[in-house]
């Protein structure tokens, strides 16, 4: 019996190491298929390889694809022709067009057709009947050259360059009454849009359209029958562009000239940018036109170093570029926030007190001092309180002939109407 019982736990036993072999050997035989269907790993040895920076790679610079109110950035080494349309308002804002450009470094030519007191439909009407009433002048040098006077038709003008730029505005008496920029549901922007896109060889035209500017004084009987005032008509001029111009898509871009002429207004430039309740100044009002509508032509201003207005022969005044920030800022305001006014500094900026050497020479004593930013000129005087001499911003010496005695002398820097006049120490000579 227990012979029996060895057997079967023989038997037991080889049974069970059979199965664990044939288990194993499964085992086996499925890594190695598992290990023979991946693909071989293979280890570089890179003891040897050169180490290479990363290649830098300056980032691309985004286009500049412009906005409704200023176009695509303009390139300073092709000629821009801008034509600008309109009446004694659109003669203010390309008055200084050609300085303003020039000087911040661009190529332009200039040209104004205009007819004074003209509104919208009654440009539609000249133009759609080709009657010759406007005058057409053109500045492609740095000065104006009258082509013709009261006797041109807006077609003759329009095809008389491949223009790149077309602006248009309402008259002054018009431009808040936003019925006036339409006969029933036809604009008349978007009939002279088309029409000087018509007769214009140049495809690619752009067709601005310029928001004037509000008048400080709205005393004839028109203005007083409709707008309370000076904010009144201005905000009533932007509602009528936002509704007649911009909401129709009647004008590739909008310029925002009333609404940088109202910035200013709220600097310590004050109320001085007219000449007579409408048109601008002379000098200020028509200069920072002139920048509005060349910046939302494209224009970089950041070079623009010159408030020389004395190109004007109605205007001889010397302006401080102290000044130039400020109208900088108020266009650029204006691009960001057209219908709305964005308050500007109170304070007018300061001049410098020049510091004055004097030197004994054989003629007499040579005065010499430092120019003065935005100085406008300069005044010598003794101690006696006598001018020796008056002499211009970019002159910074003079001789004074010899007298007898000591005396001493001081430079007055000169500040414009804004601006007040800087003086420096007095320093003594021999006289």
């Amino acid at each position: 019996m227990r012979r029996a019982l060895s057997l079967l736990l023989l038997l037991a036993l080889l049974l069970t190491g059979c199965a664990g072999g044939q288990a194993d050997a499964s085992a086996s035989t499925d890594s190695s298929a598992g290990e023979s269907s991946a693909q071989p790993v293979v280890l570089e040895d890179d003891s040897s390889a050169e180490e290479t920076e990363p290649e830098e790679t300056e980032p691309e610079e985004e286009p500049d694809e412009g906005s409704l109110y200023r176009l695509a950035a303009a390139d300073p080494d092709t000629l821009l022709k801008i034509l600008v349309v309109g009446n004694s308002f659109s003669v203010d804002s390309s008055e200084f067009l050609y300085e303003v450009a020039t000087d911040a470094g661009y190529q332009v030519l200039i040209a104004n057709l205009n007819r004074s007191s003209t509104p919208l439909a009654d440009h539609w009407s000249y133009a759609k009947n080709d009657e010759a009433v406007y005058t057409y002048r053109k500045n492609g040098d740095g000065s104006w050259e009258t082509v013709a006077k009261k006797s041109a038709t807006m077609s003759e003008a329009l095809e008389d360059e491949d223009w790149d730029i077309i602006l248009f505005q309402q008259q002054s008496y018009q431009a808040g009454v936003a019925s006036t920029y339409r006969h029933g549901e036809t604009s008349y922007v978007a009939q002279l849009a088309d029409f000087a896109r018509e007769h214009c060889s140049n495809a690619a035209v752009k067709i601005g359209w310029q928001m004037t500017w509000s008048l400080r004084e709205c005393t004839e009987r028109y203005y007083v029958k409709r707008f309370t005032g000076e904010l009144d008509l201005y905000e009533k001029i932007c509602a009528a562009v936002q509704t007649e111009v911009e909401d129709t898509g009647a004008a590739d871009f909008i310029i925002a000239t009333g609404t940088a002429i109202q910035n200013a207004r709220s600097s310590y430039l004050g109320d001085t940018l007219d000449r007579d309740g409408k048109h601008l100044s002379y000098d200020l009002g028509r200069y920072l036109a002139a920048m509005s509508v060349a910046s939302a032509c494209g224009m970089n201003l950041s070079q623009v170093d010159k408030l020389d207005t004395s190109v004007s022969s109605k205007s001889q005044t010397t302006l401080s570029t102290l000044h130039l920030p400020l109208l900088r800022q108020c266009v650029a305001d204006a691009e960001q926030t057209p219908y709305a006014i964005t308050g500007q500094s109170e304070t007018a900026p300061t001049l410098e007190q020049p510091e004055l050497t004097v030197e004994a020479t054989e003629n007499g004593q040579t005065l010499t001092w430092t120019a003065v930013e935005g100085a406008t000129g300069y005044q010598v005087t003794d101690g006696s309180g006598e001018v020796l001499a008056e002499l211009d911003g970019a002159t910074t010496t003079c001789t004074v002939e010899a007298g007898t005695g000591q005396t001493k002398y001081q430079v007055v820097a000169l500040g414009d109407d804004y601006l007040t006049s800087a003086s420096s120490p007095w320093v003594y000579g021999e006289g």
